[in-house]
């Protein structure tokens, strides 16, 4: 017998068992999202010809040049040229039917950034079939009804194909290895294909064990994480698996190390791999930036009056500055100034070593939840963390992003903690702008460990996108409403 965990279904169970093969999943998703996008895309046009030329409200705001509303039928026609533009950008600028597994708030943007393409392409294709013929603001009109069109459109066809993978019959697979990236890919699996089975086993077999158990059984893929095996044994085992119609993959150990930071890299003319070192691009830094202005800007903005009164509240509490500043480490280890709401005593800092055993953590990150420095009002903006905002000044400053790992202090020995902790690894977090809120936040705040923090971190550094900070910025308002680990 082979040393597999859960033994797989044989060739004959597997083809009994057979009710939706993969392909043909795939295939229904596709064309399901093809037909609700389609859809989705006429109904924005029809929605936006509706506002613009029969709504009185709109009419009186933007009268219609020449007095009349063109007809219908006029933008009726062009929709069987306008509906496959806008398909064709979808497909492959947006990679929308291309990546099933991609997350929610990535893709919204992607269907953002989709419509914003196809509405830009309906202008040109518009002014040179027909001049001044088309309203330009209806047409622009469009592009937001067909974000939240497409976006529920969308939504639908995945949510029924989830249905559809329970009646999947999906083949199984063997993992060799096991630790983090095991359970990464055991986790991905699982999300894509619920009826797969998955054998885990934490070393090859013997070549005759493996040759009968992939004789005798359905397997699809074999997945093997030990790549520092002998390249006999390895070269022996992708053999076999092609002899029986096994895929065969291999996942270098360095990945264990290094995850998200490998790259295939061919300028050698060969298969290599490279060590892409975690921090965002030029391009990626750019759009984070911006971001972080915008909605730095209009959040200041909107919350003025209620900061104002914030203000007073901690002057009239306590003698002492309203803000406090204090020294952190921000991006690739440069030193600035991190505001923040004055929670505690003026002269907190000096009374540190005094609370030094009133530490609820291990490691690098100092917390207490009866600490009393913290003033009276001071408690109660650490609970909604209202004394974070200041830090808005930091991101409009360029010193900080709105979501990032936080900034290490100077004084506390943080830096140091990391370090003797994770080793050099621990410099890892500061590839990338500083947060005022983060992945650790939005998971337990004050009540997570100094080893979950410290992974969360890593794993927003490795897997940065415009729709994973959206997500953790959504998440952060509850988090703070209900005050969960905080203190």
């Amino acid at each position: 017998m082979t040393p597999l965990l859960t033994p797989a279904r044989s060739r004959k169970q597997a083809a009994s068992a057979a009710r939706l093969p993969p392909w043909l999943r795939h295939a229904v998703r596709t064309a399901l999202h093809l037909i609700s996008d389609a859809a989705a895309i006429a109904l924005a046009y029809r929605l936006a010809y509706l506002l613009r030329f029969d709504s009185a409200a709109w009419v009186a705001r933007f009268p219609i040049p020449g007095g009349d509303a063109p007809p219908w039928s006029l933008y009726q026609r062009i929709l069987p040229a306008l509906i496959p533009l806008w398909l064709a950008i979808f497909w492959y600028s947006s990679k929308l039917y291309n990546s099933p597994w991609m997350k929610g708030a990535d893709r919204f943007l992607q269907i953002v950034k989709g419509c914003i393409l196809g509405t830009a392409a309906s202008l040109v294709a518009t002014y040179i079939y027909g001049r001044l013929e088309y309203s330009r603001m209806m047409l622009l009109l469009a592009w937001p009804i067909s974000a939240v069109l497409v976006s529920v459109g969308q939504a639908l066809v995945l949510w029924f194909d989830e249905m559809l993978s329970l009646f999947e019959a999906a083949r199984p697979v063997i993992i060799v290895g096991r630790g983090a990236v095991a359970d990464m890919i055991t986790g991905r699996i699982r999300a894509r294909h619920p009826e797969a089975e998955i054998s885990e086993i934490g070393e090859l077999p013997p070549s005759h064990e493996l040759d009968k158990a992939l004789r005798t059984s359905s397997y699809y893929e074999l997945i093997l994480l030990r790549s520092s095996l002998a390249h006999s044994r390895i070269l022996e085992a992708a053999e076999l698996c092609e002899a029986n119609g096994v895929r065969f993959t291999m996942v270098p150990d360095l990945l264990e190390l290094r995850l998200g930071e490998i790259q295939m890299n061919h300028s050698l003319g060969l298969p290599a791999y490279r060590i892409e070192h975690s921090q965002l691009t030029p391009l990626n830094f750019l759009a984070k930036r911006t971001f972080d202005l915008i909605f730095s800007s209009l959040l200041l903005a909107a919350v003025s009056v209620p900061l104002a009164l914030v203000c007073l509240l901690i002057k009239l509490d306590s003698a002492g500055p309203i803000l406090y500043k204090q020294k952190r480490y921000g991006f690739r280890g440069r030193v600035f100034f991190a505001y923040k709401f004055r929670t505690m005593v003026a002269d907190a800092e000096a009374k540190i070593e005094s609370v030094k055993e009133l530490n609820t953590h291990k490691g690098a990150f100092f917390k207490a939840k009866n600490d009393p420095r913290i003033t009276g009002v001071g408690k109660w903006l650490r609970r909604f963390s209202l004394d974070e905002f200041p830090q808005f000044i930091n991101v409009i400053k360029g010193e900080m992003s709105v979501v990032g790992p936080r900034p290490l202090a100077l004084t506390t020995g943080e830096l140091e903690s990391l370090e003797r902790d994770f080793g050099a690894t621990a410099k890892k977090r500061m590839n990338i702008l500083p947060g005022i809120t983060g992945l650790w936040q939005v998971s337990g705040r004050s009540d997570v460990s100094n080893e979950q923090r410290f992974s969360l971190d890593l794993f927003y550094v490795e897997h940065w996108s415009l729709g994973l900070d959206l997500e953790i910025i959504l998440k952060t308002v509850p988090a703070m409403f209900f005050a969960k680990g905080a203190y």
